[in-house]
């Protein structure tokens, strides 16, 4: 059976996104020193066909960019005109993209190799999105179904008819609800693949008999919430971000699709978030006008269920961050969703040193409105609301840095221990304080 499946993952893996599209586009450093200079770089998302990398958009912050060659001699010329320094950094992003490829290519290859030692597919490849549905199911039938540990189920379906899929993992008598989800953005691979790596250490720990966080705890993770985009940018186009929803006459290349962490409806538009259906961070026509942004809201809201966190994972930067993202002042309890930041992103340290940054989304990063993180804050009144940039680091000097969203499959593992580290510890967290409550209630009964 295991042959069976490993040589199924072989076959639906050969294919590979078409990054000759990439051929010649250039991969940039700006460091804005004014805010004109940031205003100047939505100018460049908006009318030059930039696809801005970095997450921060800040005075004296290295931003990443990547751009088609042609532009380079007006972005060059305006940066100039302006006093924008200016870097390139790959004047080739296809044999960027080649590169990482490569080295996934050879860690297979090792893989291989080494059939005798069978490694699941999901920790040394980016899974294509029927085969993570396939993976669902398996995990699904792994759990003892006498004890009705898992159920799985869709919340929804995409623009191209896919099903949005859900696992929830926790014992019956379990009465908290925890929500993480997925590959929001498509080109983010690294994001599906560590809710995969939770999900197979979840039920394996129910298997194994120690399942004492979810003895409290009902864990529902949706590891794809953008599968249209997510399969596109397996197939054709690596650096894609957005959903694949048409745009009216804007149909073609980089004008279709919406960018989902801009179209939820809380404070839509008010920052950080473009009108332009070709611009990447394209809001949508309308607050909520995307199925899939319907749909993770439609499960939050009509659940019977109250929900202790959301947590939303994507990449890349090694931030672990909390709202506001639409405006610089934070919530009344942002110390308390600080402090439970601290203790998720130490655990997560002590596994393989990586570090992370912790703060509001918009003092950390930068003001962007419409972001799933605000929505389950401001509207889903979810208290702990986090979103989980994982690796690579975007510090410049970092030796993975210019991997990006195109991290290697080789870092599957070491991402997926040290997140469900620190996710693990996180959720500990949130069980002393509500004994602590229950037990100072019965002290004062007394």
């Amino acid at each position: 059976m295991l042959f069976k499946v490993y040589l199924t993952w072989i076959f639906a893996t050969l294919s590979h996104a078409n990054n000759h599209f990439y051929k010649g586009h250039e991969l940039i450093r700006v460091l804005p020193k004014t805010n004109e200079h940031l205003r100047l770089i939505h100018h460049f998302e908006d009318n030059y066909g930039v696809d801005r990398w970095s997450e921060v958009l800040q005075v004296n912050r290295d931003i990443k960019m990547s751009l088609p060659r042609k532009q380079l001699p007006k972005i060059r010329k305006l940066c100039k005109q302006y006093g924008i320094d200016m870097k390139i950094l790959n004047n080739n992003l296809e044999k960027l993209i080649q590169s990482s490829d490569d080295i996934s290519k050879q860690h297979k290859t090792r893989t291989r190799r080494a059939i005798k030692h069978f490694t699941p597919p999901h920790l040394v490849d980016y899974l294509r999105y029927d085969q993570i549905v396939q993976f669902l199911n398996q995990q699904h039938r792994r759990s003892p179904a006498y004890r009705n540990f898992t159920s799985l189920f869709s919340i929804g379906t995409t623009h191209e008819n896919r099903s949005i899929w859900a696992i929830r993992i926790g014992k019956s008598t379990a009465r908290r609800n925890i929500l993480m989800d997925c590959g929001i953005h498509a080109r983010e691979f690294i994001s599906p693949s560590t809710c995969l790596y939770m999900i197979d250490k979840l039920i394996e720990e129910v298997n194994n008999g120690r399942p004492s966080l979810l003895s409290v705890f009902n864990i529902y993770i949706i590891p794809l919430l953008n599968p249209d985009g997510y399969e596109y940018a397996q197939t054709e186009r690596r650096m894609w971000r957005k959903n694949r929803s048409p745009n009216g006459i804007h149909y073609r290349s980089n004008c279709m699709g919406v960018d989902l962490n801009r179209n939820f409806g809380y404070h839509w538009m008010e920052n950080g978030a473009s009108m332009n259906p070709c611009s990447e961070t394209y809001a949508g026509p309308h607050q909520d006008s995307e199925p899939e942004t319907r749909s993770l809201q439609r499960f939050i809201n009509q659940s019977l269920r109250s929900w202790d966190a959301y947590l939303t994972f994507h990449s890349y930067g090694q931030y672990w961050i909390y709202p506001w993202g639409f405006a610089l002042h934070m919530p009344d309890d942002y110390r308390e969703l600080n402090n439970k930041a601290v203790i998720g992103s130490e655990a997560l340290k002590r596994v393989n040193g990586t570090l992370y940054k912790i703060g509001s989304a918009a003092n950390l990063l930068y003001e962007s409105a419409g972001g799933s993180d605000d929505w389950a804050k401001g509207v889903g009144q979810i208290k702990y609301v986090y979103t989980v940039e994982l690796r690579p680091s975007d510090d410049m000097n970092d030796a993975h840095a210019h991997f990006a969203f195109m991290l290697p499959t080789t870092f599957i593992e070491p991402v997926g221990q040290e997140t469900y580290a620190g996710v693990k510890e996180f959720l500990r967290s949130l069980i002393i304080p509500r004994k602590s409550k229950l037990l100072l209630k019965n002290q004062k009964a007394t």
